[in-house]
């Protein structure tokens, strides 16, 4: 089997090819259903000189959703709202995914990679959570490329949009956080009103929304509780099929304690709400 040797170094997320990243150990949760794993502070401030804030849209524009009184306004202007966001994020993965495309391609013509190349892959494959020990072959790629690719738009859409109340829950305001993510590191979030007095998680508090939405996807594609959502993801792709969100629902089965009824309720958001609308052909 062909394999390649890389240089061992520190395991430091970087903010390859424009997306953000966090400094914390991103083993996070998402709410209700997968399992607790230990996750550090999400307060960190400033990722490799680029400030969260920086980022925008933000908290500081967000509409002001629970004022809406028009049903179909406040459903627009959150669609309208998250969008960016969404796109920014997917646009970011798609980048990363040509780079480990192209360096794919490198290794199966038995080409050389380069230090830069070496320290691209290796950066990839650190941010996606993929293990190696120093020597990389095919499977690694494959890994990788299963779990580098985008979250359809209209997915994202239902799923944030369910989790915040339309933007109006108590933890999308005050914790900017629109998908019920948890973490579990005292004062790292906000206690759930409603939490068992055996449980010790909490709601994430994220610096802006944009980095909620990001770090939902970087969730989405890394941890094991939704290893079968890209299970499908990457048999959409292998039959160039569109990748959309009322498919990939398939794979949140973990994403809420309701199981298959929170999937049905989420494909019909996406159908009710035409949102696949918004997601590109994503067809290879």
């Amino acid at each position: 089997m062909k394999w390649i040797k890389l240089a061992t170094l520190p395991i430091v997320l970087m903010a390859t090819l424009g997306i953000y990243v966090l400094t914390t150990q991103e083993q996070a949760t998402m709410a209700h259903g997968a399992s607790a794993e230990a996750s550090s502070s999400f307060n960190s401030n400033q990722q490799n000189g680029r400030t969260l804030t920086s980022l925008k849209p933000n908290s500081k524009n967000r509409p002001d959703f629970a004022n809406i009184s028009d049903v179909n306004q406040k459903k627009q202007t959150f669609f309208e709202y998250m969008l960016p966001m969404i796109r920014q994020a997917n646009a970011a993965i798609m980048a990363q995914r040509e780079t480990v495309l192209s360096l794919q391609k490198k290794f199966s013509d038995n080409e050389t990679l380069n230090g830069s190349d070496q320290k691209a892959l290796e950066e990839l494959l650190n941010f996606y959570h993929v293990k190696y020990d120093n020597e990389i072959t095919q499977a690694h790629f494959t890994e990788l490329l299963n779990r580098c690719d985008i979250v359809p738009a209209g997915l994202v859409l239902a799923q944030s949009a369910n989790e915040s109340a339309w933007g109006t829950s108590r933890f999308a305001v005050k914790a900017n956080n629109f998908f019920g993510l948890w973490c579990f590191q005292r004062g790292c979030g906000l206690k759930p009103s409603e939490r068992d007095d055996d449980n010790s998680h909490e709601v994430a508090k994220f610096d802006s929304v944009n980095h909620g939405v990001r770090y939902y996807v970087k969730t989405i594609n890394t941890h094991y509780a939704y290893e079968n959502l890209r299970k499908i993801r990457s048999d959409l792709r292998r039959e160039n099929i569109n990748i959309t969100g009322t498919v990939l629902a398939e794979g949140l089965l973990p994403y809420s304690e309701r199981g298959h009824a929170y999937v049905k309720e989420i494909q019909s958001m996406i159908r009710f709400n035409k949102l696949s609308r918004y997601s590109l052909d994503t067809r290879a």
